[in-house]
């Protein structure tokens, strides 16, 4: 595989400074289909509620997907992931993300096991090993069995892995159960920053409590040398968010999932955001993407967040400054 050259740090896109994505998702097909069975199994109402977002992101009938969907989840993901798709080249996907202006990415993985007994952060780990400058890996781990959440953990640090990625509403799961501060230990003492779904969330038959900023605020405070980065930054409670990292300077919010063009409009809940961004937001807030939600280029994205007219440094910040910041206070290359 012939990977592009990595941009330099100052390259621009249009006049844009460069992009880090701190929430993106790099799959081949058995990984999505692996993904989209945790959504179906813990929380279907996902299948449902994003099936435009899905179809446009791979490129399919919704008028298919969702009569797919009336029958069986199987069949809906059988309408995104046809036989004869193109096998998953990284070379080609890093070439389409330096020409968004990417520089690097954070990408998601997930305790599930591939066919091959390998699971998808091992998958990850190894497929990406030439380019760990490009793509960060951000093991996924679950929390239902804490000791099978802690050795995962351990292995995929020892393998590369530059971050871990929870998210409690598909597990179940509460973070601030103390069966599950050694994995928090663990990872404050290596250093490993903690992706950790917040806010609303669609999983009817879990609460949304389970990954609030309260949940932030909490571990924080127990684990005060562990880094968290607080996924789509706590909406709607953006605003307890932001305050919540004031108090905790291992915390920074995350804004995937959400289009920042629509942040300026009144009951958006991302006011807070933008009132504080040359203050407590300056140095907090991290771009990312989360892939399909909004299955727009990443330079559609990264140029509707320049177009809110904030001071050129605190978007080079959000785009790409503080995710290097946070690379380098977890170790990893800046």
């Amino acid at each position: 595989m012939n990977t592009p050259a990595t941009p330099p740090a100052d390259a621009v896109r249009g006049g844009r400074p460069p992009v880090v994505d701190a929430c993106s998702l790099v799959y081949d097909d058995i990984g999505w289909r692996l993904y989209l069975a945790r959504l179906a199994h813990n929380a279907p109402e996902y299948l449902d509620v994003f099936s435009g977002s899905f179809c446009r992101s791979f490129g399919a009938s919704h008028q298919d997907y969702r009569d797919a969907l009336a029958r069986r989840w199987q069949d809906a993901v059988d309408v995104l992931l046809p036989p004869g798709r193109p096998p998953f080249d990284l070379g080609a996907h890093l070439a389409a993300q330096q020409r968004q202006g990417v520089v690097a990415e954070f990408a998601m993985g997930s305790q599930e096991v591939r066919p091959d007994g390998r699971t998808v952060n091992a998958w990850l780990l190894d497929t990406t090993a030439a380019v760990r400058d490009r793509v960060h890996v951000w093991a996924g781990i679950g929390l239902r069995g804490p000791a099978a959440a802690l050795t995962e953990l351990e292995r995929a640090a020892a393998g590369g892995a530059r971050g871990l990625c929870v998210i409690p509403f598909l597990d179940g799961t509460d973070p601030l159960d103390p069966l599950y501060a050694p994995v928090f230990d663990a990872a404050a003492a290596l250093r490993l920053p903690v992706w950790l779904h917040t806010g609303h969330h669609f999983a009817a038959r879990y609460p949304t409590g389970l990954g609030s900023w309260r949940t932030v605020e909490t571990l924080a405070s127990r684990h005060p040398d562990l880094l968290l980065v607080a996924g789509h930054a706590g909406w709607p409670d953006v605003q307890d968010m932001l305050l919540t990292a004031a108090r905790h300077p291992g915390v920074h919010l995350e804004f995937s999932s959400h289009r920042p063009r629509r942040m300026p409009t009144p009951g958006s809940g991302w006011a807070p955001l933008l009132h504080h961004a040359t203050t407590l937001a300056r140095h907090r807030v991290l771009f990312g993407t989360s892939t399909w939600v909004n299955p727009v280029p990443v330079a559609v994205l990264a140029d509707e967040l320049t177009a809110l007219g904030l001071p050129s440094d605190v978007t080079a910040a959000w785009l790409h400054g503080n995710a290097r910041a946070l690379l380098a206070r977890s170790g990893g290359e800046s």
